[in-house]
């Protein structure tokens, strides 16, 4: 039963994370002003760095995408033991 609720409380947090980075990215494609952290003109397509204009934008993007692995991951593990 504790597996089951540490299981819960790292969902949680991930969902969290991944709430919190989309409004930051949403917040940081809207609003403009601060420079990015990475060149994104210089190292990657236009497109990509229009949909990263600053660093707002870059971070929500990282939380966004690292609160996935929390929720994810109790699934991979099952899966690990089922084999």
């Amino acid at each position: 039963m504790a597996e089951v609720q540490n299981n819960r409380h790292w969902i949680s947090i991930g969902w969290a994370a991944t709430l919190l980075g989309c409004a930051l990215w949403t917040y940081g494609y809207f609003v403009g002003g601060s420079p990015s952290i990475f060149d994104w003109t210089a190292i990657a397509p236009h497109w990509i760095a229009e949909y990263l204009p600053n660093w707002q934008a870059e971070v929500g993007l990282a939380l966004t995408l690292l609160g996935s692995i929390p929720v994810y991951y109790a699934q991979i593990k099952d899966y690990r033991k089922s084999k």
